[in-house]
C-alpha cells in the first residue's frame, strides 16, 4: 500500500476509471517550437486514418540541453487541449543520480517510506537508458500488520524517452507477484510475463503473452517522468497513451492550480495536478489522487494525497539528493 508515490504515479498504481473517451473527428493540436516561434499544426482524426507518432525535437540552435520527445497519439489516446498544448521545458528536469525520499503517512501516523531514483545506464551494446526506479516499504506497526517491500523499474530509451522494459515486483503481506514487460515499438508489440508466488516464493501461476501496443506508449512509471518534461500551466490538460498488462488506456493529467506547500524537505511553490490512470497496484483508489510538483523547470514531486479503501494517504518529500543546480521553486 505504499508505492503510492508511483503514481503518477505513480505517476502508479491506482485504479480509478479511464479518462474521458475521444471520438473520431476530434481535433488534436501539436505544438512544435523553434528558438523564436511556436508553430501550431492541426491534425484531424477520421474513422479510416490514425494520427501517427509525432517527434518533437528542439532546434539545433538551442543552447540548453533538451532531449527529443516522442508523443504517441491514437484514436484512444491523444494529447489535446481546447486552447493550447503544454510545451516542453527548455531544460531536462532530472538527471543521473537524482534521489527523492518520501514519508508516507496514514493520518498523523508514519506508515512507510518511498524513494524515486534516476540512473543513466548502458542497457545493451547499442542503447543507453534512463533507469527509473521507485521503491516503497512499510514501517513500524504497519509492517507487523501488513509488510510491504515493493520495487518498480522502468528502462527508458535515452534519446526518444519511451520504455524498453518495465518491471514491477510487489511484496505485500502474503501477496507476491512480478510483472515484466519488454517493448518493441518498431513492431507495435509488448511481450508480457506475469508470475504469482506463494508465501514460500514458489511459483503458483506463470503466464506469458503478447499485446499490440501503439509505438512509444508509456508505462505507468515512465509517464510520471515524461510529464515532468512539460511546461505545465493551470487550465491545461494532457493526455498520454499508457500500457499495462493487456490494457492500453488513456492517462489524463488535469492541471488545477498553484499553491505553496511546506514539507520536511522545504517550502516550495507548487503546481497541483491530478493524474487519472488505470492499473493494478497497492491501492484501489476510491477518490482523487492529487500531486504537488515544484512550479519550475524541475517539476519535483513534493506531495501526493489520495483517498484509499482504508482512509487517507499523504506522501511528502523529506529529502532531495543529486540535484546540484538551484531549485527555483524553493522558498527560503
Amino acid at each position: 500500500m505504499f508505492i503510492m508515490i508511483n503514481i503518477i504515479l505513480l505517476f502508479l498504481i491506482i485504479n480509478p476509471s479511464l479518462s474521458e473517451e475521444h471520438s473520431p473527428g476530434d481535433t488534436v493540436l501539436v505544438t512544435q517550437s523553434d528558438t523564436t516561434q511556436i508553430e501550431t499544426v492541426m491534425l484531424t482524426q477520421t474513422d479510416t486514418t490514425q494520427i501517427e507518432s509525432v517527434l518533437l525535437a528542439p532546434s539545433d540552435s538551442d543552447s540548453a540541453q533538451v532531449e527529443p520527445v516522442l508523443l504517441t497519439q491514437s484514436d484512444s489516446a491523444q494529447i489535446k487541449n481546447e486552447n493550447k498544448l503544454p510545451s516542453l521545458s527548455k531544460t531536462l528536469p532530472f538527471h543521473d543520480g537524482e534521489v527523492l525520499s518520501f514519508r508516507i503517512r496514514y493520518g498523523f501516523i508514519t506508515a512507510g517510506s518511498a524513494k524515486m531514483k534516476v540512473f543513466v545506464e548502458q542497457y545493451d551494446s547499442t542503447r543507453k537508458v534512463y533507469h527509473l526506479q521507485t521503491t516503497a516499504k512499510s514501517s513500524g506497526v504497519f509492517s507487523w500488520v501488513y509488510k510491504v517491500r515493493d520495487e518498480v523499474n522502468s528502462f527508458v530509451d535515452y534519446e526518444g524517452f519511451y520504455p524498453i522494459r518495465f518491471e514491477k515486483k510487489l511484496r505485500e503481506g502474503s501477496y507476491r507477484a512480478d510483472l515484466f514487460t519488454d517493448y518493441f515499438p518498431d513492431d507495435s508489440l509488448a511481450k508480457v510475463e506475469t508470475i504469482r508466488y506463494d508465501s514460500d516464493m514458489k511459483i503458483k501461476k506463470h503466464k506469458k503473452y503478447e499485446v499490440t501496443v501503439p509505438p512509444f506508449s508509456q508505462d505507468v512509471l515512465s509517464s510520471f517522468y515524461y510529464i515532468r518534461r512539460f511546461d505545465l500551466k493551470v487550465g491545461e490538460s494532457l493526455f498520454l497513451t499508457n500500457h499495462e498488462k493487456k490494457k492500453v488506456y488513456d492517462m489524463k493529467v488535469i492541471i488545477h492550480r498553484k499553491e505553496i506547500v511546506e514539507v520536511e524537505a522545504g517550502k516550495f511553490r507548487c503546481i497541483v495536478v491530478e493524474p487519472v490512470i488505470k492499473g493494478e497496484g497497492l491501492f484501489k483508489s476510491k477518490g482523487k489522487l492529487m500531486v504537488w510538483l515544484t512550479d519550475d523547470d524541475k517539476k519535483i514531486p513534493v506531495q501526493m494525497k489520495s483517498e484509499v479503501l482504508v482512509g487517507h494517504i499523504t506522501t511528502e518529500l523529506v529529502k532531495i539528493k543529486g540535484v546540484t543546480d538551484k531549485i527555483e521553486a524553493r522558498i527560503k
